[in-house]
């Protein structure tokens, strides 16, 4: 293809200076080359494009027809490159990105910021946070929670998710307080698993140096946050829960944290995308945003000033946004508390 257009350019200048040796100096070739390659294109399209004698060269009328396509062609190809290239400066166009459930539920609340900043942007967001799949989905960039193991993606780091234990305080009015890890056994646990019926995410807590493992009874496990929050909320039982999510309800005394002393180290949280040669100045935007995003509010949390109408905004967000999702949590957490039970 390259050499099709090649001999196309090629075919214009010829056409518009008049002679080889004109065109092979505006196009830095030698003469020889351009004879070459008219030679091979009038072979290729069995077709005379040019009429040649010791006194001029002219254009056959099959020629000008062609000269005229030839140009269409080529400044549509330029133009598309031009569009292209400059999206590598300015921030639009689309973007599909898949974002891990608890790190949504800290920027969603905050989007319509990007919105404005970037009104000629089409953001498509799936809440989940799985890079499998990542370009046969047709997916940008994943935001994912903890440490990666496929290499053969590019990732930049965005920030950190803290994980706290909360239960509500009806539930720790029934139930003694733990006061170490080991206690736990003889709790009820609402575990939570980032993906769709798989292992559930066991609770860790720190220890001298690291983190340390707590395998509890899985009686009740549940691949959505915004159950799992309900289910704590509702005195179903403990659960581990992202920070951000938690602190608006422990604010508002509906949910309490137990072994703050052994809080589990921060996982990072990181922007995997296909290790590509160009990265669109869209997704650089982005990814910005959402570092920055996630770092404003963590200098909130630690100032102890974080807004409490966005912290309300997280706690509807982190909710049920219709009437059928909200009964069907509270069927669940009906459910999850008779086997709590």
């Amino acid at each position: 293809m390259d050499r099709f257009l090649h001999a196309m350019s090629v075919f214009v200048n010829v056409a518009r200076l008049g002679s080889f040796t004109s065109a092979a100096d505006a196009l830095g070739i030698a003469t020889g080359s351009v004879s070459t390659v008219i030679r091979q294109l009038e072979s290729y399209l069995n077709v005379a494009l040019l009429h040649r004698s010791t006194r001029a060269m002219r254009v056959t009328a099959e020629g000008a027809k062609y000269y005229e396509h030839c140009v269409r062609v080529l400044a549509e190809i330029e133009d598309m490159t031009l569009a292209l290239r400059s999206t590598r400066d300015v921030a639009q166009g689309h973007l599909c990105v898949d974002i891990d459930q608890e790190v949504a539920c800290a920027l969603l609340p905050r989007i319509s910021e990007f919105s404005a900043a970037y009104p000629d942007f089409e953001l498509k967001i799936a809440v989940g946070g799985e890079p499998d799949g990542l370009i046969s989905n047709g997916v940008d960039c994943a935001i994912v929670v903890g440490e990666l193991s496929d290499s053969s993606f590019k990732c930049r780091h965005l920030g950190v998710l803290r994980t706290i234990t909360v239960a509500s305080p009806t539930y720790l009015a029934k139930h003694s307080i733990p006061s170490s890890p080991q206690a736990l056994k003889d709790h009820f646990i609402v575990h939570y698993s980032p993906r769709r019926f798989g292992n559930p995410r066991h609770l860790r807590f720190a220890s001298d140096r690291s983190d340390v493992t707590v395998k509890t009874p899985e009686r009740l496990c549940l691949n959505d946050v915004t159950a799992v929050l309900q289910c704590a909320l509702s005195g179903v039982g403990l659960a581990q829960l992202c920070e951000l999510i938690a602190l608006p309800h422990l604010h508002a005394g509906r949910l309490d944290e137990v072994l703050a002393h052994h809080r589990p180290m921060a996982s990072p949280i990181s922007c995997v995308y296909a290790n590509q040669r160009h990265v669109s100045m869209a997704q650089h935007a982005f990814m910005d945003w959402a570092a920055e995003s996630l770092k404003s509010q963590a200098h909130r949390r630690n100032m102890g000033l974080t807004h409490p109408g966005r912290d309300a905004t997280q706690a509807r967000v982190c909710q049920s946004a219709s009437a059928e999702h909200s009964n069907y949590l509270s069927s669940l957490v009906a459910s999850a508390g008779e086997i709590a039970a």
